[in-house]
């Protein structure tokens, strides 16, 4: 009995968070994905950038 109560807290404790959270952010603010690479500009998608990861790798072995 005693881990429902616990339960049921912790779940309302969650909640009052995110709401507290939705009611602060901006409605005018969106959630945005970077879809190029910070270092080379390749489009990724959200996805690691294949040019810097080789690029990466290969000047990391022979350094």
């Amino acid at each position: 009995m005693v881990l429902i109560w616990i339960g049921i807290a912790v779940g309302i404790l969650i909640a009052v968070i995110l709401l507290v959270k939705v009611v602060k952010t901006p409605s005018y603010e969106a959630v945005t994905m970077n879809v190029h690479c910070k270092k080379c500009g390749y489009k990724t998608n959200g996805l690691k950038c294949p040019r810097c990861e080789k690029n990466t790798s290969f000047s990391s072995k022979f350094r």
